[in-house]
């Protein structure tokens, strides 16, 4: 072996140690049982740089080990026989907080741990023996480092089969789907760059030289797909739902939802304001293209909102309607979910699946208030081929409360101005017809009087001030309603034909039962 690989085999020795060092001491902060121990990252960080500096000077300028016949001969009490005292007592000590650590475990974390314990004994124990020998005999026979090689081997083996098998080194780190998501153009655009390179360094490594026209070529190429990707909003959404549902413990972000949601109700005024905030978070959180959302009450049934649906026929579903049975009594109906126990869903799926699957949905989710349904939520399959879970029933359990919420208030609102307005309408047809009412009552007495007194001079002045008053009065009435003209302006609408008259008919049957309608 030559002089040069033993200054390599020396240095990674004393980064192992280092490394064996510090998860000792992290074993020792674990299984501390008083109280955790605190430690400063940045001075381990300082000592460990120190002593790789220290032993690359004296590898370096200072090496004090021989070759003779591929025998590694160590001097007593030099910088490699302290190096291997060194590693030897950092061996035994980690042997030790292995020790401690699997004491402190209980039995179902000793069933997980188990592998790697196993296999950080190995490495240990293969350690402290080579160590021994140099400290003992002097000398590195190469028989030993091959026999090290293959021991150390199967003890990291061990160690990474059980920290990958038991996922031991699955934490909880919080960072934010926006940080992240921001972070994929960069870290595609840095990955075809590294990769770019060292397609490079291997040609010329081997002597070949890559041409003007394939260099370029392959730069365009990667700039188009980093442009692709940027300007592609279905291939950045699946990218975004590989990273939430292959990262992060919950699939969505909550919180972020809930609080965009409650920051754009807070300029709605009406139902349709409602509903198109609700869209808009729907769209933009869930992994889906289509999006439905029906609007009613149990009274009179529940429309399909027309303005997000324009290209759809729109669907009423009556109040009686076996879906609103079923969601009264659960939580959500999802085509795809088997309840083999559930009778009621397998009716369900056989009466209604032709309505569902014409509009393509898979998921319904009831907007409920209390025990009170004021509307429905019908989602499409998820483009990115998954399935609806846990995460996005919660989603739309708050989201649909919110909006439940923000309707009740709307509707109340309205019924509240309705309320008003009626109110003032009263009070405005109070006065008119009171107006009109004194008004008539003069003309009245005076149409009376006029046949025994309409010579008498007095008796005409009296008619001229009746008539006067009379008149203003009516014109009191003419400005008033005039006032009123302008502000009543008439709301045009496009509705549906048919589906209005499905709904007056509706109605209609509702209070005449015996009365029969038919439509063609």
């Amino acid at each position: 072996m030559e002089f040069k690989a033993a200054q390599t085999v020396f240095f990674s020795e004393v980064l192992f140690t280092l490394v064996w060092l510090g998860m000792a001491m992290r074993l020792r902060e674990i299984s501390h049982v008083e109280g955790r121990i605190k430690r400063s990252i940045i001075l381990e960080i300082l000592i460990w740089f120190v002593v790789a500096a220290t032993t690359i000077l004296f590898l370096t300028m200072y090496p004090d080990f021989k070759v003779y016949n591929v025998v590694f001969k160590i001097q007593n009490y030099h910088f490699i026989y302290f190096l291997s005292l060194f590693q030897l007592l950092t061996v035994l000590y980690s042997a030790w907080q292995l020790e401690q650590f699997w004491r402190s475990l209980n039995n179902s974390q000793r069933w997980e741990y188990k592998t790697f314990i196993v296999g950080s004994y190995l490495v240990c124990g293969a350690v402290a023996w080579s160590s021994s020998y140099r400290l003992t005999y002097l000398v590195i026979l190469p028989k030993h480092l091959l026999l090290l090689t293959a021991l150390l081997s199967l003890g990291w083996g061990l160690v990474l089969y059980g920290v990958l098998k038991h996922r031991l080194l699955n934490r909880k780190i919080f960072i934010s789907r926006k940080i992240v998501y921001s972070f994929v153009v960069p870290s595609l655009l840095a990955a075809y760059l590294i990769g770019f390179s060292i397609v490079l360094l291997i040609m010329r490594t081997f002597g070949l030289e890559m041409s003007f026209v394939l260099k370029w070529f392959f730069i365009a190429i990667g700039f188009t797909a980093i442009l692709f990707f940027f300007f592609s909003e279905g291939l950045r959404r699946r990218v975004h739902f590989f990273i939430s549902t292959h990262f992060y413990i919950n699939k969505y972000e909550y919180r972020d939802e809930w609080l965009a949601f409650s920051k754009t109700l807070h300029s709605v005024k009406t139902e349709a304001d409602v509903v198109k905030a609700l869209y808009k978070v729907l769209s933009e959180s869930l992994y889906t293209r289509e999006i439905f959302i029906w609007l009613g009450d149990e009274s009179s049934g529940y429309s399909l909102f027309p303005m997000l649906n324009k290209h759809r026929v729109d669907i009423f579903i009556r109040p009686d309607d076996i879906l609103i049975d079923f969601l009264k009594s659960h939580d959500y109906l999802y085509l795809n979910e088997k309840q083999s126990n559930d009778l009621f869903w397998k009716k369900i799926v056989r009466s209604r699946k032709d309505l569902l699957n014409s509009l393509n949905i898979v998921l319904l989710f009831p907007i409920t208030t209390g025990k009170e349904i004021l509307g429905l939520i019908g989602l499409g399959p998820e483009f990115t081929g998954g399935y609806y879970g846990h995460d996005d029933f919660d989603l739309l359990t708050a989201l649909s409360s919110q909006a439940a919420s923000a309707i009740l208030a709307a509707r109340t609102a309205e019924k509240l101005a309705r309320v008003r307005e009626k109110q003032a309408w009263d009070r405005l047809s109070a006065f008119v017809l009171h107006d009109i009412k004194n008004a008539a009552s003069m003309l009245s007495l005076l149409r009376e009087n006029a046949k025994e007194h309409i010579h008498e001079p007095e008796f005409q002045q009296d008619m001229l001030e009746v008539v006067d008053d009379a008149l203003k009065r009516m014109g009191r009435v003419e400005k008033r309603l005039k006032i009123l003209k302008d502000e009543i302006k008439p709301a045009f609408k496009r509705i549906d034909i048919c589906l209005f008259l499905e709904e007056c008919c509706y109605k209609l049957q509702m209070r005449l039962p015996n009365m029969e309608i038919n439509i063609k």
